[in-house]
């Protein structure tokens, strides 16, 4: 009897185990990063998929050519967003969050997106509790 408990047991430990190790397996975890992260060495973000967070530069979305840029500190991106949607809320001078993949056309470092993230405005907003 306490074999066939120890076994009863044994085999649920492992079970969960194992459920909690293909489930590691299959989350690839998102690493974000800023636009000068990225562009300090482009090269070695080349034809990946990449998670880039920066700012979108004032007067530079063209809904027509479905193009914006980013910027971080020192550097920008281009983002052609043809592959994706903006979200509601989505203006220039925001921050947003981009997944896409980063390719190098005739010399410039486009991001071609396949999902554009904003945050929500009210989690920045300061309340004045007087």
């Amino acid at each position: 009897m306490i074999t066939n408990k120890f076994t009863k047991l044994f085999i649920i430990g492992f079970s969960m185990f194992m459920i909690f190790f293909l489930m590691l397996l299959t989350v690839d975890p998102d690493i974000q990063y800023s636009v000068d992260d990225i562009m300090k060495e482009p090269d070695e973000y080349g034809n990946l998929d990449i998670f880039v967070r920066g700012e979108v530069e004032n007067s530079s979305l063209s809904l027509g050519d479905n193009f914006f840029n980013i910027s971080g500190i020192n550097y920008v991106i281009s983002v052609d967003y043809s592959g994706a949607s903006l979200p509601e809320g989505f203006h220039e001078g925001l921050t947003v969050a981009i997944k896409g993949k980063l390719i190098n056309v005739d010399g410039q470092w486009t991001l071609f997106a396949t999902e554009v993230i904003t945050g929500c405005p009210s989690k920045y907003e300061t309340v004045d509790n007087s």
